[in-house]
């Protein structure tokens, strides 16, 4: 199949970083996998210079055209995040864009979807143009299609795989006695984790600035060192020296913690992650990863104790990213098919 991927920013450094080894292929959303399979997979060579104000947003547009443009030769186009359909959708609203078009959903689900304002609005109605919505998270199939009011058939969960030749454990490796926890946006709660930290307990937090605001709220005496903008490459070795990785997740409606959590397990380090929605079809089937209630600072604190530094047995290996992708590419078959029926 040829088909242009969308993203909601232009990622062309990250397809060259990954040739080179750098980053995983999963940050490119299955596109790697997808060329493998046999694809042909299009990113837009299209540029905004970074000094035109509103650059951002005009590159969105620019890349919503340049699929308008190239249409005849492909076969779908797939948008790897709602940011990034939102244009694209509106050429398909409005006849320009007349080929399938796959949505991968992050946030489609979360309180500004469900919003009964204007903007709120407006963005249902753009994702109702999606031929295809991807979920990841299966407890998010029937809450989108209830959000949108669409039929239940049209939105597929495709579970979530990692590079598992860019994160995979280092047997023998010695793992230092420290805390991580990696992740930003708002589902994450790492006041809860500062509150469940026992006393001499090292903590690292790698996430974003509204985040460590929330953090230190709540400290007073805690062995804490904030971090933002840690590169991929440095993250991974982090995640195989670390004792134990900490997700404190919130239950906001969207999908969060996922990839972070999948790189260690696929990693073969320790987890403790919050039992929300969003982690629910990649936990159970062994003793890795530990699940704990969202906000139970007592139970967080248990699990804390009870996980060992020597690293994780009995851990289910994650999904790879090409299997994700060989599911992928039978949902967009599915409507290429439909589409020229």
């Amino acid at each position: 199949m040829r088909m242009a991927y969308l993203f909601v920013s232009n990622v062309q450094h990250e397809e060259v970083a990954h040739r080179r080894g750098e980053v995983p292929s999963h940050r490119l959303f299955f596109a790697v996998e997808l060329r493998e399979l046999g694809h042909d997979v299009h990113l837009c060579p299209w540029r905004v210079p970074s000094w035109v104000p509103g650059a951002a947003q005009w590159w969105k547009v620019a890349q919503a055209i340049w699929c308008a443009v190239i249409q005849g030769r492909l076969d779908a186009v797939v948008c790897t995040h709602e940011a990034a359909a939102n244009a694209p959708l509106l050429l398909k609203a409005m006849g320009v864009l007349r080929v399938p078009v796959v949505v991968l959903t992050v946030a489609a689900t979360g309180e500004p979807y469900r919003a009964d304002d204007l903007a709120g609005r407006v963005r249902r109605r753009l994702l109702r143009e999606a031929d295809r919505l991807c979920t990841f998270s299966s407890a998010q199939v029937r809450q989108l299609a209830e959000i949108l009011g669409i039929d239940e058939r049209r939105v597929s969960f495709v579970p979530l795989g990692v590079d598992t030749d860019f994160f995979r454990p280092r047997v023998g490796r010695p793992r230092l006695d420290y805390v991580l926890a990696v992740g930003t946006n708002e589902g994450k709660d790492y006041p809860t984790l500062v509150r469940a930290l026992s006393p001499g307990e090292r903590l690292v937090v790698v996430t974003d600035e509204d985040n460590i605001s929330q953090a230190r709220a709540v400290m007073s005496d805690q062995d804490v060192t904030f971090r933002s903008h840690v590169p991929i490459s440095e993250l991974r070795e982090m995640y195989l020296e670390c004792r134990v990785m900490v997700l404190p997740l919130r239950d906001i409606g969207i999908s969060t913690g996922q990839t972070v959590l999948l790189e260690n397990l696929a990693a073969g380090t320790p987890v403790v992650v919050s039992d929300i929605p969003a982690v629910a079809d990649y936990v159970g089937g062994g003793a890795n990863p530990v699940v704990v209630p969202p906000g139970d600072v007592a139970g967080l604190r248990r699990a804390l104790q009870s996980v060992g530094s020597a690293g994780a047995d009995d851990t289910t290996p994650p999904r790879s990213a090409k299997d994700s992708a060989d599911l992928l590419a039978g949902l967009i078959r599915r409507e290429t098919v439909r589409g020229s029926s």
